[in-house]
């Protein structure tokens, strides 16, 4: 077993730009490694436009790199289908840069919580959820009284 929880080994991904006969290709990411360990923690910084959510959406499985490889718990992310692709998506997660587009402002917490929980058969039965988001809450130093909150 590796002793890292994620491996970048030299990703690139590069779009098409422009129409017709004059059409090029954009790089966003250019052989990008990198190695993570459990526990440890991540942050990838730059000016706009360098590729940083490329990447980020490359690491969470939302795209495919061109080039390179991506290795989560020692499993290729590439060659994940049907139940160890859902596995991969459960265990790494993205939150993306607007809370707007991500949280829907018309549900609780605990609404927003909870969906992850039910999708992902990790709680059964809504008291069991709910009982599950109070210690998630709790985790975070949050009172599970919280949860009722928009």
């Amino acid at each position: 077993m590796s002793e890292f929880i994620l491996q970048a080994d030299g990703v690139s991904k590069s779009y098409r730009q422009g129409r017709g006969i004059g059409r090029s290709r954009v790089s966003a990411v250019d052989r990008v490694s990198i190695e993570v360990r459990a526990g440890e923690a991540l942050g990838i910084v730059g000016e706009s436009g360098c590729g940083k959510s490329t990447l980020a959406r490359m690491l969470v499985g939302l795209e495919s790199p061109d080039a390179g490889r991506i290795v989560f718990d020692d499993k290729d992310r590439a060659g994940a289908r049907g139940r160890g692709r859902r596995e991969l998506h459960r265990r790494v997660q993205m939150v993306f840069q607007d809370p707007y587009l991500s949280l829907n402002p018309r549900l609780t917490v605990g609404d927003l919580i909870e969906e992850p929980l039910a999708v992902h058969g990790l709680a059964t039965g809504r008291k069991q959820r709910r009982a599950r988001i109070g210690e998630l809450l709790e985790l975070v130093n949050l009172s599970p009284a919280m949860m009722t909150r928009y």
